[in-house]
């Protein structure tokens, strides 16, 4: 039960990070609004590790491990994340992060070599129909019109590397303590963009107001710090492909919170939201067989 709440909320966080993130981008470029999600991130995380940090020995042996899902799973997800937020709708971009599960699904069941039932195809076909349903607007008659914007494409990478990322952590994760190991590849992801930061125009930051910082403060220390934490533990406990259908809560939140972020919502938003949400509880449908009783007797 536990596990279900950790993964419930971080989906909430998540969905409120995309928000967070608009009003960021809206003073600095993506690289750098990555930038302050990460130092806010891990500064929080350092505070909550210090005092428990991993032997050097440990870290060495899981380094690979660490900077695949520091550098890859991480910064290239918020990579495409922000680049998709710059002129995509936020609702939007929930919905389309909505098929991690699936992808998430099937790289398990190709990796881990986790179990891959009869429900959980029929979920994935439901929740892919929801997402090129969002993509085509309600238009779904107009079918040889379908294509992505840039804006819509760059969320889909993101979805995809979120998926590895999900694998990766249950893989390299074994050895750490869940905080630990969140503080590391978080660690990664800030250097990555600090590496990155460079190569694009960089704002003043005192010409930042408070919207920004308060965005800034809360998707790094609460929306990235507390959410992967929880996210993480959540895979620890329930596994990858488990954890994985917890991410179609985020258009829920996400088109929730909109409310008190002026967002347009349009019936396609609603009637792809019901489709990703029917094929969510496919997927986690659990058939329990029946046990037969045969009573013999004896004379």
């Amino acid at each position: 039960m536990k596990a279900y709440l950790f993964l419930i909320i971080a989906a909430f966080f998540w969905g409120l990070n995309y928000y967070l993130a608009k009003i960021m981008l809206k003073q600095v470029n993506f690289v750098e609004a990555g930038f302050w999600r990460y130092f806010f991130g891990v500064i929080t995380l350092l505070l909550i590790s210090i005092k428990s940090f991993p032997p050097f020995a440990l870290v060495k042996k899981r380094f690979l491990g660490i900077l695949l899902i520091g550098i890859i799973g991480l910064f290239g997800f918020n990579f495409f994340f922000f680049l998709g937020l710059i002129n995509g709708s936020a609702v939007s971009a929930s919905l389309i992060i909505s098929l991690n599960p699936a992808i998430t699904l099937l790289l398990s069941f190709l990796i881990l070599k986790t179990c891959l039932k009869p429900q959980h195809i029929v979920g994935v076909i439901l929740a892919f129909f929801g997402v090129v349903y969002l993509v085509l607007k309600g238009n779904i008659l107009n079918i040889s019109m379908v294509h992505f914007s840039k804006s819509d494409l760059y969320i889909l990478i993101s979805c995809i590397v979120f998926a590895f990322y999900n694998i990766w952590v249950k893989i390299y994760s074994v050895d750490f303590t869940n905080t630990n190991f969140t503080f590391l590849t978080n660690l990664v992801c800030m250097i990555s963009f600090s590496a990155v930061l460079p190569f694009y125009e960089v704002s003043n930051v005192g010409n930042h107001d408070f919207n920004f910082w308060i965005a800034a403060i809360g998707i790094g220390s609460v929306g990235t710090a507390l959410a992967y934490f929880l996210w993480n533990k959540g895979i620890q406990i329930k596994g990858a492909d488990q954890a994985g259908i917890f991410m179609n809560f985020i258009p829920l939140f996400a088109a929730f919170l909109g409310i008190f972020f002026d967002e347009k919502l349009y019936s396609y938003h609603y009637v792809s939201g019901i489709f990703i949400i029917i094929g969510m509880l496919i997927m986690n449908i659990k058939f329990k067989k029946k046990r037969l009783k045969i009573q013999t007797s004896s004379s």
